[in-house]
């Protein structure tokens, strides 16, 4: 059983598309979504999910976003950097590389005052995991819709170029472990960080459900899909990924349904990567906040009256795909 951390709620953000076809135009945009003071719906964010984001920026060309987690929640400093510029640059995570014009996530934890984001500490100290390519170079347009989904101790990203092409990054305490063995098991604030990615080569897979190899997994070549977080207490990272998938059904209703009905989401144990989609080494923990949810339309929500009770995410805005859910903030 994983060990108890407090659960997370996510806010979603207004939607943004960037107002220029740059690497800068496609950041500004997650910067504004995510920096907003209210939701999608109007309300305002409230004070549990208020992180400190920084638009960084050189010569008035925003280069990276430093996203901070309210430091009211005593953890180890854990920041989220989000970044990229025309020409390539950054510290990457093997095997990944540097490229020109993509975005790029990675986390430091136990960090000081920011230092640059392509500094070999970006926050001048701690530990820092190295950049994944988060999403592709072809997101970086005028017609891309950036909607973000911000909880208490994690960012996720949706990158909608069309109803069938997305890139997603996720990133902050994502992992909860199954034991508080601090010197092993996570950090002392009981948490394991780190970012999953679908990579700087393609969109999200429509089958992620089914495949070994898809979202939430980690592959050995450059620029796909990885999943990675902070071995406790170190700068090392460990590859990793969901240790299950659906059966070739991706989420018929025999799947996402208990003996009475009632729809559930399925939560995704996390292992240690041992070669290209498998992640059958060392269990790491469980994903937090996200749940698998079968095959849903995204953008779709479940609501009680007024209020939000979770939000889908999937890879198809127009039709059902293979989706994802998230608790909403009460």
């Amino acid at each position: 059983m994983p060990f108890p951390v407090p659960a997370l709620t996510f806010v979603r953000c207004a939607d943004v598309s960037p107002a220029a076809a740059t690497i800068a135009g496609f950041l500004d945009a997650i910067y504004t979504a995510l920096s907003a003071v209210n939701d999608y719906r109007g309300t305002a964010k409230p004070a549990s999910h208020a992180w400190t984001f920084t638009q960084r920026q050189v010569s008035a060309v925003t280069n990276a976003i430093t996203c901070e987690a309210p430091a009211a929640l005593g953890l180890i400093s854990p920041v989220v950097i989000i970044a990229g510029r025309a020409t390539s640059g950054g510290v990457m995570l093997a095997p990944d590389t540097a490229f020109n014009s993509l975005c790029l996530i990675g986390v430091n934890k136990n960090g000081g005052v920011y230092n640059s984001w392509d500094a070999a500490l970006p926050m001048t100290s701690g530990q820092w995991s190295g950049y994944y390519r988060g999403v592709y170079s072809a997101l970086n347009v005028t017609a891309t819709i950036v909607r973000c989904y911000v909880s208490q101790e994690t960012i996720f990203i949706q990158c909608i170029g069309s109803a069938t092409v997305q890139g997603w990054m996720y990133a902050g305490g994502i992992l909860q472990p199954y034991t508080n063995d601090t010197a092993l098991a996570c950090e002392t604030d009981g948490r394991l960080y780190g970012m999953t990615v679908s990579g700087g080569t393609s969109s999200v897979s429509t089958t992620w459900l089914t495949a070994a190899s898809a979202m939430f997994s980690h592959q050995t070549s450059a620029s796909t899909n990885h999943s990675a977080v902070f071995q406790p207490n170190t700068a090392t990272m460990y590859a990793c990924g969901t240790r299950t998938v659906y059966s070739s059904g991706g989420g018929a209703v025999a799947e996402t349904q208990d003996g009475s009905g009632a729809y559930i989401g399925d939560i995704m144990d996390f292992g240690r990567n041992t070669a290209n989609g498998q992640n059958a080494g060392t269990r790491l923990g469980t994903l937090r906040g996200i749940y698998r949810a079968g095959n849903v339309q995204s953008g779709r929500y479940l609501r009680s009256g007024a209020t939000d009770l979770y939000h889908y995410v999937s890879v198809d805005t127009s039709n059902v795909g293979n989706a994802l859910m998230l608790p909403a903030v009460a």
